[in-house]
C-alpha cells in the first residue's frame, strides 16, 4: 500500500542492506526471469531492472526455491582422505525447469509412424557383403534433450549450471527440492517408462588435507556478492537415479540444529510417503570398486534403482491421496522432526526421527532404579559430610 507506514518500513529495510533490495519475476508467458532492484529517491522509490534471462524455445514448467529458515550444521564435508569439500551455499539460487517446445507433428505417434514407413532404411540382403569386409554397424541415434534444469542466481540473473535430459514426458509432474547445497528433482521418462530422480550437489571447491594445518591455511573471502563478476560458478556433481513409482512431491526433514541426518521424503502416486536416506542419493557414489577412503565416508557402489522400503514409510499403512506439498518443522529435540503432507483430500501429519532417538531415553529404561541410586548417593554424601564435620570439630578441640 502507498502510505507513510509502508514507505517507512521499506526505507528501514533498505538501510539494513548494503546492496539494496532485490526482487525477481518469473514470467511463464514470455518464459523469462527478470530481476529488479529498489532505488530510493526524493520522490519516493523507483524500480530498476537489473537482469533479464530468457529461455528461448523453451517453456517454464517448474520453479523451486530453498528454505529461508533452514539450519546448516556445517559449511563443508570432510572426505575419507581428510580433504574438505566446501559447500556452495547461495541463498539467492533458484531452480527453473524448462522444456523444449516441440511441434505437434513430432508429438503425434501416428504421423511419426507413417513417416518412418515412408522412408524405410535401405539394407543389403544377407550375404551381399564382399568377403573380408565386416558389415557396417548402424549409426547410434541419440535422443535430443527436451528437459533442462537451470540453476539460476535470482539477483544477477546468471545461469550457474544447466543440465539436460531426454525423453521427458511433458504431462508429468516435476517436483523440485533444494536443501543446503543439494538440488533434487523428479520427472517421468517416456522411453524407459519409469520415474527418474536427478540429484545435483554444488561445491565451491576443495581444500587438500595438507592445505589446512596449524601453520598453513588457504585464502578465504569472507564476503559474497551475486553481482561480483569475479564470483566463480559452483562445481556441480550429478547423478540420476530411477524410482519404480511416479513422484508427486518431494520434501526433507529439518531439525533444530541440523545435526541429525536429513531424510528425503518422497510422495508417490500410490498414495504413500517414503523416507529415503540422503546417503542413498549421494552423487559421489562410485560406479566402480569402492576405495577404502570412500568406505570411510560411508559411500557404496552406485546402483541406479532407489528402493522404496515400506518399513521406512512415515505414513505406515495409511493412504494419503494426491500429495503435492511436503513441509517439515523442527522440534525442541534434535532427533525429532515434524512433517505435514497435503495437496489432495487428505492431510497427513506425523513425527519422524531421521537419526533415531539418540537424545531420548528408551521405553525400557529403568527409571525406578535410577531414582533409587540417586537417592542412595545423596544419602551417602550427606552422611559422609556430617561425619567429616564432626571429625573436624573433634580434632579442633583435641
Amino acid at each position: 500500500p502507498d502510505d507513510a507506514k509502508s514507505m517507512a518500513a521499506v526505507a528501514k529495510e533498505m538501510k539494513k542492506s548494503q546492496n539494496g533490495l532485490y526482487n525477481h519475476i518469473v514470467n511463464r508467458e514470455t518464459n523469462a526471469l527478470e530481476t529488479f532492484t529498489l532505488l530510493g529517491s526524493d520522490d519516493g522509490f523507483a524500480v530498476q531492472r537489473v537482469a533479464h534471462t530468457g529461455f528461448t524455445g523453451e517453456n517454464i514448467m517448474q520453479v523451486g526455491y530453498p528454505r529461508r529458515d533452514e539450519v546448516v550444521q556445517s559449511p563443508s564435508n570432510v572426505l575419507g582422505d581428510d580433504s574438505i569439500l566446501l559447500k556452495y551455499l547461495n541463498p539467492h539460487i533458484a531452480v527453473i525447469i524448462t522444456m523444449a517446445e516441440t511441434k505437434q507433428d513430432k508429438d503425434d505417434p501416428l504421423i511419426a509412424a507413417l513417416g518412418a514407413k515412408s522412408n524405410p532404411a535401405k539394407r543389403k540382403p544377407m550375404g551381399a557383403t564382399p568377403p573380408g569386409d565386416a558389415p557396417a554397424e548402424p549409426a547410434a541415434s541419440e535422443d535430443e534433450p527436451n528437459l533442462f534444469v537451470n540453476v539460476v542466481d535470482t539477483v544477477s540473473g546468471r545461469i550457474l549450471h544447466r543440465v539436460s535430459h531426454a525423453n521427458a514426458a511433458a504431462d508429468s509432474k516435476m517436483p523440485t527440492l533444494i536443501t543446503e547445497n543439494w538440488i533434487i528433482y523428479a520427472f517421468f521418462n517416456a522411453k524407459s517408462r519409469r520415474t527418474e530422480l536427478g540429484v545435483l550437489t554444488l561445491y565451491e571447491g576443495m581444500i587438500d588435507k595438507a592445505g589446512l594445518t596449524a601453520f598453513t591455511s588457504p585464502e578465504q573471502v569472507t564476503s559474497f556478492s551475486s553481482l561480483d563478476p569475479r564470483e566463480s560458478k559452483p562445481v556441480v556433481l550429478s547423478k540420476t537415479y530411477a524410482i519404480v513409482k511416479p513422484v508427486t512431491a518431494l520434501g526433507v526433514t529439518s531439525t533444530r540444529a541440523g545435526i541429525s541426518t536429513r531424510q528425503i521424503l518422497i510422495a508417490s502416486a500410490d498414495d504413500r510417503i517414503t523416507s529415503v536416506s540422503r546417503h542413498l542419493l549421494e552423487p559421489r557414489r562410485p560406479t566402480g570398486k569402492v576405495k577404502d577412503t570412500e568406505k570411510a565416508e560411508g559411500l557404496f557402489q552406485y546402483t541406479p534403482l532407489v528402493p522404496l522400503i515400506s518399513m521406512s514409510s512415515p505414513s505406515y499403512n495409511q493412504t494419503v491421496q494426491q500429495v503435492s506439498t511436503i513441509v517439515s518443522a523442527p522440534t525442541a529435540l534434535e532427533s525429532q522432526s515434524l512433517i505435514l503432507a497435503f495437496g489432495g483430500p487428505d492431510i497427513f501429519f506425523s513425527r519422524v526421527s531421521p537419526s533415531k532417538g539418540f537424545d531420548l531415553l528408551p521405553d525400557t529404561f529403568n527409571r525406578a532404579l535410577l531414582s533409587i541410586v540417586v537417592v542412595a548417593l545423596v544419602s551417602v554424601v550427606i552422611v559422609v559430610r556430617n561425619r567429616s564435620q564432626k571429625k573436624t570439630v573433634m580434632n579442633g578441640w583435641a
